[in-house]
């Protein structure tokens, strides 16, 4: 019986060691990124980190970037859902230039989400260059979309404004953690 009660105290501490590690490190990642990139809102940073699983049981700054992409893949495929759906609700018509917009941003977010799988494969195999590349280019898609809407005659506005800035940020947190890696 003692025995049990001890092994039970031991797995106790293990997890709230391995926890504190975790949160330790995404606190220290995220203060670094965001110290060397402006853009990147530290808050946020810890807060979406802290909120996925997959953050939170990493245990290296490479794992906790690779985490991080994939939960920006989840937002992008959630996104391109959310076009797909404006898209079906209203009727837009063949010559619809709005239409024609929104079914371009539905083509970037189902662009960045296979874009964000092969960074992930770039930096399970340290090829960071490539990965910063590809995360890049994901990140200026998603800001084309937003222009798209801006520089219509005359200007519309996105319903997709609030979704690019927070996937903006989803994607500027791998992007800087894959810099640190480099």
């Amino acid at each position: 019986m003692k025995f049990l009660i001890n092994l039970a105290i031991m797995f106790f501490l293990l997890i709230n060691i391995f926890t504190a590690n975790t949160q330790s490190l995404i606190q220290t990642s995220c203060k670094k990124a965001a110290a060397r990139d402006p853009k990147l809102r530290l808050d946020f940073c810890i807060k979406s980190l802290e909120g996925h699983q997959r953050s939170k049981t990493a245990q290296s700054l490479g794992e906790l970037a690779t985490a991080s992409m994939k939960n920006a893949g989840m937002r992008s495929r959630s996104l391109e859902a959310k076009a797909d759906k404006i898209l079906e609700e209203k009727d837009y018509g063949k010559n619809s230039v709005l239409g024609m917009v929104i079914k371009d941003c539905a083509m970037i977010y189902k662009d960045n989400a296979v874009t964000l799988k092969e960074a992930v494969t770039s930096v399970r195999v340290r090829d960071y260059k490539t990965a910063i590349f590809v995360m890049s280019s994901a990140l200026n898609a998603t800001r084309f979309c937003e222009t798209r809407f801006e520089t219509r005659d005359p200007p519309r506005i996105s319903p997709f404004t609030r979704d690019n800035e927070f996937l903006t940020q989803m994607i500027l947190i791998p992007l800087d953690f894959t810099k640190m890696l480099k």
